[in-house]
């Protein structure tokens, strides 16, 4: 069963924040897979906390590596297809879109997330692209 992994729930597994504790369960899960938007989220997220390039870089391939999510490529062209048509259905933000409609054309079965806007529309994202909306136990 592939799983889409949300960036929140990287950098709460790397950051230890409130919530780490339920972060950690993905370790318990095989066949994690993530975007390359992520890959921009972690970088953008370490370059304004960091101030370094290179430490950013590091910062973002320990994330990833730490939590074993494997980042796959999609066309973005499809990507950015899939998600305007998805944008005006779900009502979030780009980058919940972005990773909604990544998921979706990366054939995943489960969306773990920690974002709140996205876990509030949890029903509606589920009927829409029959992926299962869930923050980890």
């Amino acid at each position: 069963m592939s799983v889409f992994v949300d960036t929140n729930v990287i950098i709460s597994f790397v950051e230890q924040d409130v919530n780490y504790n339920k972060a950690l369960k993905i370790r318990e899960i095989n066949d994690l897979m993530t975007s390359e938007v992520t890959v921009l989220e972690l970088y953008s997220f370490f370059s304004r906390k960091l101030k370094d390039e290179i430490l950013a870089e590091a910062s973002t391939k320990y994330a990833l590596k730490a939590t074993n999510v494997k980042v796959v490529e999609l066309d973005m062209n499809k990507l950015f297809r899939k998600s305007l048509e998805l944008s005006t259905k779900l009502q979030l933000k780009t980058l919940d879109v972005l990773q909604i409609s990544s998921a979706l054309l990366l054939n995943a079965k489960s969306f773990i997330t920690f974002d709140k806007d996205i876990l509030k529309k949890r029903d509606l994202i589920e009927k829409i692209v029959k992926i299962s909306v869930s923050e980890l136990w």
